[in-house]
C-alpha cells in the first residue's frame, strides 16, 4: 500500500470513530454492560452517554502518533546499525513505519470501539468481540515485524 495513504485513511478512521459513537450510543440501551468477569458475567454497568470516552480515546491516539511522526530523524530509535550506506533507507523506513503504526493502531481502537458498542447492545461477550480485538491486535504485531525485517536488510 502506498504511504501517502496512511494519512488520510488515519483521518477516516477518526471521523469513523466519531460517526459510529453517535449513530450507536443514542440506540443503545438506559444502562449498559461496561465490565465482566472471567465467566462472562455483567459484574458493572454504566449509561450508554460513558461510552463517548472512546471516539474521544481515538481522536488523543490520532493526536499522540502524529507528534512521533515530528521526532528529530537523530533522536529515532530503530533495531538495526546506523550506517552512512543506510542511514537514508532506514530513516525512511522508520517514518513510514510510524506512519503505518498510526493506521494499524487506530484500526486497532477502532475496532475496540466498535466491539464495545456491539457487546453493550447485545449485553453479552462473544465471537465477534474477540475477533474484533485479536485480529488488528495481530495486524500491528505483523506490521511492526515486516518493517523491522525491510530495516535489517536495508
Amino acid at each position: 500500500m502506498n504511504p501517502r495513504v496512511f494519512g488520510p485513511l488515519s483521518i477516516c478512521l477518526v471521523l469513523a470513530g466519531w460517526l459510529m459513537a453517535a449513530l450507536a450510543i443514542p440506540a443503545l440501551p438506559p444502562v449498559v454492560p461496561t465490565s465482566f468477569g472471567t465467566d462472562g458475567a455483567v459484574t458493572g454497568t454504566s449509561s450508554p452517554q460513558s461510552l463517548w470516552y472512546l471516539p474521544v480515546l481515538l481522536t488523543v491516539m490520532y493526536v499522540v502518533l502524529t507528534g512521533v511522526l515530528f521526532v528529530p530523524q537523530d533522536r529515532l530509535r530503530v533495531p538495526v546499525q546506523i550506517t552512512e550506506r543506510n542511514r537514508e533507507r532506514v530513516s525512511a523506513l522508520a517514518r513510514e513505519m510510524a506512519l503505518a503504526l498510526r493506521l494499524s493502531v487506530l484500526t486497532l481502537v477502532l475496532c475496540v470501539e466498535w466491539a464495545i458498542f456491539h457487546v453493550a447492545g447485545h449485553k453479552a461477550l462473544d465471537t465477534a468481540f474477540f475477533v474484533a480485538v485479536v485480529v488488528p491486535f495481530v495486524a500491528v504485531f505483523g506490521v511492526t515485524t515486516s518493517f523491522f525485517v525491510r530495516m535489517a536488510k536495508a
